[in-house]
């Protein structure tokens, strides 16, 4: 709003024209209120326009109290959450020692076995040639015992068609020498 006042004496106010002729001194209390005028209605209108800006304040204040408290309560989630994963992860680590722990045996006991097996199967080889060994020598001896009985049988059949006198000791049968394992077999 300007005020100005023309030759004539007629004030402008915005456009309204006041015309004061009269009383000097009216005129400049009715030309103080006129200015005060618009002052009065700006203070007015800041003041509505404080009070607007003090109501959308208040009202941006709730709305951050409110992402506020909504976000308060997603990180006490995601703080319970991610405490049920750290128990879950610790868990799994157990576990995964544990699991870990067992193999380590369970790779020692396979490792025992297979040298147990090695050695098994190295006795069974030199088992194998000494029953085969052992065998021959059975059969070889079961040879020897039936010609051995059927020298005696022949023997026995030999005295009994004897006539045994009381004046003649009796001979003993011939005994037939053994080879010494050292001379080969050779008498």
């Amino acid at each position: 709003m300007t005020t100005t006042r023309n030759a004539a004496g007629e004030w402008r106010i915005s456009g309204c024209r006041l015309r004061m002729e009269r009383a000097p001194r009216l005129e400049s209390a009715v030309l103080s209120f006129i200015l005060l005028l618009p002052l009065l209605a700006l203070a007015g209108c800041e003041k509505r326009g404080e009070s607007q800006e003090a109501a959308d304040a208040k009202a941006m204040v709730q709305t951050l109290k409110f992402n506020l408290n909504q976000a308060a309560t997603e990180i006490a989630n995601l703080k319970a959450e991610l405490n049920a994963v750290q128990q879950t992860r610790d868990q799994l680590q157990e576990q995964i020692a544990k699991l870990i722990e067992d193999r380590d045996r369970s790779s020692a006991a396979a490792q025992q076995a297979q040298e147990a097996v090695t050695r098994l199967a190295s006795r069974a080889d030199g088992q194998v040639s000494t029953t085969a060994a052992l065998e021959k020598q059975i059969t070889e001896l079961r040879a020897l015992v039936e010609e051995q009985q059927k020298t005696i049988e022949q023997l026995q059949k030999g005295t009994a068609a004897e006539p045994i006198a009381a004046e003649t000791p009796a001979q003993p049968p011939e005994q037939v020498p053994t080879p010494e394992p050292n001379q080969g077999g050779q008498p």
